[in-house]
């Protein structure tokens, strides 16, 4: 993203500091409106499973978006939800871990601890009867995975500059593709919501590293 030059200049600033910080902040402004309209732009590819197109603006660049943008944006629209939810499950006793997976469109809650507590299914009605919360655990979601894809090609930089073959790295890159995308999943608990995709492609990327034998200074 670009910084678009102000014609205020210094003595423009010392004479007259209100018309000043009126430009100064104009152009603020005009970077706020190409910063949302480059994440419109990546939430509507992601919505439309235009994924491959999404990456290239954001390998690009010309949309003003990056993976540090992305990260905050995720953590950002995780705080409302999170607090949302832990709530809830506060107020219907759900002390365990709970698993929200979507199937089939939708977001189904489940625990492996206490499968049978009633606060599960009451939980699953807060859920039914919330498509605005449904909605945006489906954007943080598609979101998180997109990010990560996004931090498994800058490992594949790497890859390649530790002159690993290129068809390890295109391996690297479809199956960390397809892992990122089945998981679908948020975990609940006492300490907050989590992603089930937030990170992995650290995970995967040390996996590869190990598999391919390669040290720390080698990638």
């Amino acid at each position: 993203m670009q910084i678009q030059q102000s014609k205020t200049s210094l003595f423009d600033y010392l004479n007259n500091t209100s018309d000043a910080d009126a430009a100064l902040q104009s152009v603020v402004d005009a970077q706020k409106n190409n910063l949302y309209a480059g994440l419109s732009d990546v939430e509507n590819n992601l919505a439309t499973g235009n994924i491959d197109d999404a990456l290239e603006r954001l390998k690009s660049g010309e949309n003003g978006v990056n993976l540090k943008t992305l990260d905050n944006m995720l953590s950002f629209n995780m705080r409302g939800v999170t607090e949302d939810l832990t709530d809830r499950a506060k107020d219907l006793g759900l002390t365990f871990d709970v698993k929200l997976t979507q199937v089939d469109g939708a977001w189904v809650v489940s625990s492996e601890h206490a499968p049978e507590h009633k606060g599960l299914a009451q939980l699953q009605q807060y859920l039914d009867r919330n498509p605005k919360l449904q909605s945006k655990l489906d954007d943080l979601n598609s979101l998180s995975e997109f990010y990560e894809l996004g931090q498994s090609q800058e490992y594949a930089k790497e890859l390649q500059a530790a002159d690993v073959h290129e068809d390890d790295v295109v391996t690297y890159l479809t199956q960390s593709r397809e892992y990122l995308f089945s998981l679908d999943s948020f975990y609940l608990s006492d300490a907050g919501l989590s992603i089930a995709s937030r990170g992995e492609s650290e995970g995967l990327f040390e996996q590869v590293k190990n598999t391919l034998g390669l040290t720390s200074e080698e990638a």
